[in-house]
């Protein structure tokens, strides 16, 4: 029947998902971070026209102040909290492990788990549905502190920051 999978198949697939979502997520933020520098990768900057606090300076005077664009914004940071799924599905028969893997793929392992059978793996029979959207997901992200790397880059932007010309009043 095409509806049915194994128990332990359905928890791979579920985690694959989820560790997908994520590396979508870090993709995302790092194509993000990515929109601050031109395509020569220096830093996307603004540039200002201020009073000129320069002791010496006149009435009038100007200072051009540049800043990078990424110190001046928050950077959001998101990963996976937590993950809910929960759906209705009727259990299949109990089956012995059927192996498909290279015996020669993975010594060690082998060797761990050659002293014992493998475990039976319940079946789940996902086509029989009661009713018709009974899987739910629940996808939890939050904020969290840049990286090292992030908060360093961040950090030496910032301190790049500041007047490169005085513009004397006419």
């Amino acid at each position: 029947m095409k509806g049915k999978i194994s128990f332990h198949s359905l928890i791979e697939a579920l985690s694959s998902a989820v560790i997908e979502a994520q590396d979508s997520i870090n993709l995302h933020q790092i194509a993000t971070i990515r929109g601050y520098f031109d395509e020569d990768n220096r830093p996307r900057s603004v540039s200002f026209r201020l009073p000129s606090l320069h002791p010496a300076a006149e009435e009038g005077d100007e200072d051009l102040y540049r800043a990078p664009l990424l110190p001046l914004v928050s950077t959001n940071h998101l990963r996976i909290k937590d993950v809910e799924i929960s759906f209705e599905a009727d259990l299949g028969e109990l089956a012995a492990e059927e192996s498909g893997a290279d015996p020669g793929a993975d010594p060690v392992g082998e060797a761990w788990s050659s002293s014992r059978r493998p475990p039976p793996r319940i079946g789940l029979d996902t086509g029989v549905t009661r009713q018709r959207g009974n899987v739910r997901v629940v996808l939890r992200v939050e904020g969290t502190e840049p990286t090292d790397g992030a908060a360093r880059l961040i950090n030496q932007l910032a301190q790049s920051q500041g007047v490169f010309k005085t513009i004397k009043a006419t």
